[in-house]
């Protein structure tokens, strides 16, 4: 079917039950036209709408900036919003969740393209399991060595889902359960806003994974003002993520149950911020640096760790999934998500879980390593 054909056979669709979501900033114009020409070649149904979120302050007029992106692809219904008011990427992903009108969403990131029956894929998926979160792999450029998932995180494959934080890139699910538990946290800036929102599902007892088999996505690097990879500051957003994360989820003790967050922050996050050793003086400097946003955020950073510790489960910040985790989390989730399920259509009953014995009745579960490496 031809770009044109695609286009027609959209206008006669009902309303879409799909949103992809999508925050750009000005100098990624290229990188984004690149993703929406992707999105106008994916298959026609399920039908979805297209929001972009221009996530920067501009003299433009926002009319002359919509037109500029509905202009990259005239054959997509896009709605464009422009946020110049708190252009942080926490601040963005609020304003996504808020504009978001359907009732099924997926969060992209501009540096992508989408390739395969993507949609489908997803929602035959969610009919299927009860996940909170959907993720699907993602390859360096046009190569085909893997991004993300990587091997090295660890993960429980059960039944063709790869059990993990969905970290980026494309994060698709319910938008009412996002908002339900609580959207974005308003403490996250440009870092670890997908790294908390995760956990948070998690705990809430939704459980998140990738489906590896459908549907793929192309990672291109060389998009500019990377908070992970070349943003100028990016070592400060990323110390004053996990400083919140610590706070907000009891993890500041080091002992047995945080021992993976203060690993992970040392050898890769700290590392790859400051530097693969970085100074005690330079690390203190930076914390000095941040102690005033600490003391105004602080009365609401212990409210909500007071909330965290009424969580269903208790997982701690990048904390290895085993397998009887993923068991008890599965069978919450069999009975909690039927109240998001219903704008699937019709849904199999899930098939009872069983505490014990559960791998069993699935079959065969793997144990991704040990590690804490992402």
């Amino acid at each position: 079917m031809t770009q044109s054909a695609r286009a027609s056979s959209r206008k006669e669709l009902e309303v879409p039950r799909w949103t992809f979501s999508i925050l750009t900033i000005p100098s990624r114009i290229e990188f984004l036209e690149r993703l929406l020409q992707s999105l106008a070649s994916l298959p026609a149904t399920p039908a979805f709408e297209v929001i972009v979120v221009h996530n920067a302050a501009s003299e433009e007029e926002p009319l002359a900036i919509e037109a500029r992106i509905r202009a990259l692809a005239p054959t997509l219904p896009v709605r464009v919003y422009v946020n110049s008011t708190d252009a942080t990427i926490g601040g963005g992903r609020r304003v996504q969740l808020a504009v978001c009108r359907t009732p099924l969403v997926a969060f992209v990131d501009d540096d992508l393209t989408l390739h395969g029956d993507v949609l489908s894929s997803i929602e035959e998926t969610l009919r299927a399991h009860p996940l909170g979160i959907v993720g699907l792999p993602s390859y360096e450029e046009d190569t085909d060595v893997r991004f993300k998932p990587r091997e090295s995180t660890p993960y429980v494959d059960v039944d063709r889902i790869r059990y993990m934080p969905v970290q980026g890139m494309l994060v698709a699910g319910y938008r009412r359960l996002f908002a339900d538990i609580g959207g974005f946290n308003p403490r996250r800036q440009f870092w670890g806003e997908w790294t908390e929102f995760n956990l948070r599902m998690w705990r809430h007892g939704f459980p998140t994974g990738y489906i590896l088999d459908r549907g793929f996505l192309r990672h291109w690097h060389k998009a500019p003002e990377s908070p992970t990879r070349n943003m100028s500051g990016r070592e400060k957003h990323v110390l004053w993520g996990l400083m919140c994360i610590a706070l907000e989820y009891d993890a500041v003790s080091i002992n047995e149950a945080t021992d993976a967050f203060w690993r992970l922050a040392q050898d890769r996050y700290l590392a790859y911020s400051f530097g693969e050793q970085p100074s005690s003086k330079q690390l203190l400097a930076s914390v000095l640096e941040l102690m005033p946003k600490l003391s105004r955020e602080f009365p609401a950073i212990h409210a909500f760790a007071d909330e965290a510790r009424r969580h269903p489960f208790q997982f701690k910040p990048f904390e290895p999934l085993s397998p009887d985790d993923v068991g008890r989390v599965l069978a919450y989730a069999d009975e909690e998500i039927g109240k998001y399920r219903g704008v699937l259509g019709e849904v199999p009953p899930p098939a009872p879980l069983v505490q014990t014995g559960w791998l069993r009745r699935i079959g065969r579960a793997v144990l991704g390593r040990r590690t804490v490496a992402h």
